[in-house]
């Protein structure tokens, strides 16, 4: 039997909202053409390094821009904020001191994101990830070092202008 009021406006509704999700999936779509046609001008050879999608790829290069900026790795490293933080005082000094998470958040995001699909698809990067893990490290600080080696990939590719090599 059920309720009957409401009926109509329950299925109006219902159609609309189809609608929208419709429209929103072929503005995404749309929206991601053009980023990808954009990086392809900009900076193609940052979606060969293996990890790197269309989307992480241009949140990458948007956030460091022009490469010569940087004198090195390390600079884009210390950027990203993924560089480890100091703890001192007087004449201690602590190691396994957590990344700075100064600088860029969405740098380190995006890096951080491309590392975790990379340490997957990239044997060198998973031996250093494996080696990782099997020191005791969790997930997440492996990745993030695994992140670290990726900033100097990022560097080379950006600064050469050449597509990844692994045998670099």
């Amino acid at each position: 039997m059920g309720i009957r009021l409401g009926g109509d406006a329950a299925s109006f509704q219902i159609r609309t909202m189809v609608t929208q999700i419709e429209f929103l999936n072929a503005t995404i779509a749309k929206v991601e053409r053009e980023v990808a046609s954009l990086l392809a001008k900009v900076e193609p050879s940052v979606t060969t390094i293996p990890g790197v999608s269309t989307t992480t790829g241009a949140q990458i290069v948007a956030e460091i821009g022009d490469v010569k900026r940087f004198k090195n790795a390390a600079s884009i490293v210390k950027y990203a904020g993924l560089n480890s933080g100091v703890d001192e005082s007087g004449k201690l000094s602590a190691e396994g001191v957590p990344i700075t998470k100064h600088g860029s958040p969405c740098l380190r995001r995006s890096l951080w994101l491309a590392a975790n699909r990379a340490r997957q698809h990239d044997p060198r990067l998973k031996a250093f990830y494996d080696k990782k893990r099997r020191e005791g490290k969790p997930h997440r600080v492996a990745v993030t070092a695994v992140a670290r080696k990726l900033c100097h990939v990022v560097f080379a590719v950006m600064r050469d202008g050449e597509p990844y090599d692994p045998a670099k």
